[in-house]
C-alpha cells in the first residue's frame, strides 16, 4: 500500500491508537509477504510493528485471522479502485477496443506504472502467498469488492463469443492467477539485482506480461478440451 493508503489507514495519524494499528497491519504485510500466512508468528508480527504488548493484536483485530482478512481486504480495494479508474478512462474514450486494453487494466498494479511504489509489489506478494494456500479467504475478503476487475473480465468475454463460456471463465481464473504470481515477483527480485535485471529491468516486461494475458485468453480451443467439456456437461459439472 503506498503512504497514501497508509495515511487512510492511519486516521491521517490524528489518533495514537490508529498509528498503532497501522503500524500493526504494515509489519503483518511484511511478513506475510516473506513467510506465507502460516509462515509467520503473532510474537514476530508485535516485533516488528515495536508492540510489547502481546495483546495487541486481539485488542485491535479480535483475532489473527481478522488482521489477515483486513489486509486481503485493502490490498482487494486498492486493486480495485485501480481498475474501475482504468477502464473509466477507456470507455470515456471510446474503447476497450481490443483484448490487450483490458489486458494492460489487469496487469497494472500502481507499482507497474510507478516503480517507486515498493509498498504496492509487496501487498501482491501477499496476495500471491494468500492464493496459493488460503484461497477461499481470498475470495471471501474480496466479495463486493472487484467490480472494476469484474468489469474488464465481461468486456473480455463479450469480445470472444466463439469460445465456450465454460472455458472462458477457467481462462480468466488462470489469468488471475497468474498475473497475481508474476506481478508479486517484483517485490522478491527487489533483493537480487541480476533476478531483477534479467526480468524486471525494462520496459518490455510489462508488455509482455500484457501480451502472455492475451494469449491465455485467446489460444485455440484443442479438440481435446472441447471433448472434455462436453464430457463434464454430461456429467453436469460446473466449472
Amino acid at each position: 500500500m503506498s503512504e497514501a493508503h497508509e495515511a487512510d489507514i492511519d486516521g491521517g495519524g490524528s489518533h495514537k491508537g490508529e498509528q498503532t494499528r497501522a503500524r500493526i497491519k504494515r509489519a503483518a504485510l511484511t511478513l506475510f509477504a516473506q513467510k506465507g500466512l502460516d509462515g509467520v508468528s503473532v510474537r514476530e508480527i508485535l516485533k516488528l510493528a515495536g508492540q510489547k504488548n502481546a495483546g495487541s493484536i486481539n485488542y485491535y483485530f479480535s483475532s489473527r485471522a481478522d488482521l489477515v482478512q483486513e489486509l486481503i481486504r485493502d490490498v482487494a480495494v486498492i486493486l480495485d479502485e485501480h481498475h474501475t479508474r482504468r477502464l473509466d478512462a477507456l470507455e470515456a474514450a471510446g474503447g476497450p477496443h481490443t483484448l490487450r486494453e483490458l489486458a494492460e487494466i489487469l496487469i497494472d498494479a500502481p507499482s507497474l506504472s510507478d516503480p517507486n511504489r515498493q509498498e504496492d509489489d509487496r501487498s501482491l506478494r501477499f496476495l500471491n502467498m494468500v492464493l496459493l494456500n488460503h484461497r477461499q479467504n481470498l475470495f471471501d475478503a474480496m466479495r463486493g469488492l472487484d467490480g472494476g476487475t469484474r468489469r474488464c473480465l465481461t468486456r473480455m468475454r463479450e469480445m470472444m463469443p466463439e469460445i465456450p463460456q465454460r472455458i472462458l471463465a477457467q481462462r480468466q481464473m488462470l489469468a488471475m492467477i497468474y498475473v497475481i504470481g508474476a506481478t508479486s515477483t517484483r517485490e522478491a527480485a527487489r533483493d537480487d539485482p541480476d533476478a531483477w535485471a534479467r526480468l524486471w529491468g525494462g520496459e518490455a516486461t510489462r508488455e509482455t506480461l500484457a501480451d502472455t494475458v492475451v494469449g491465455i485468453m485467446t489460444a485455440p480451443v484443442d479438440a481435446a478440451t472441447l471433448a472434455a467439456l462436453a464430457r463434464d456437461e454430461a456429467r453436469g459439472q460446473a466449472v
